[in-house]
């Protein structure tokens, strides 16, 4: 694996997937159990502002899925993956890594939209 300092005018996913790159196995999985047991929680919870607190944990448990897949995939990488199991799961790391993005993006606009429901409030028409 290559550890590389993004550019100073990288993006959004380009300055997570190198923060991710850099942090250490323990804290991606304290991350992913973390933001996946708070999730839980706040589903079955259903308290004011649940879906806020949701999707803030959902956003934790996707970065650090990706960043676990991400690492695994990186590490695969340069060995030889002769065998059709070795494709099956450089097929599912990969699988899993667009997942976890697409669960991020989901929870990061479920944030946004939470947020502004919380500062808009009640509104009656």
């Amino acid at each position: 694996m290559i550890d590389t300092v993004p550019r100073p005018d990288a993006s959004l996913p380009e300055l997570l997937a190198a923060r991710a790159r850099h942090a250490s196995d323990t804290r991606l999985a304290l991350d992913a159990v973390i933001g996946f047991v708070v999730l839980i929680v706040s589903v079955l919870w259903r308290g004011p502002g649940w879906h806020l607190f949701g999707s803030i944990a959902g956003c934790f448990f996707a970065f650090g899925v990706w960043g676990i897949a991400d690492r695994e995939l990186g590490e695969r990488a340069g060995a030889d993956i002769g065998t059709r199991r070795g494709h099956a799961l450089l097929l599912a790391l990969q699988i899993t890594r667009v997942l976890a993005v697409i669960m991020a993006v989901i929870a990061v606009f479920v944030v946004l939209a939470s947020a502004l429901g919380i500062a808009l409030g009640r509104m009656i028409s």
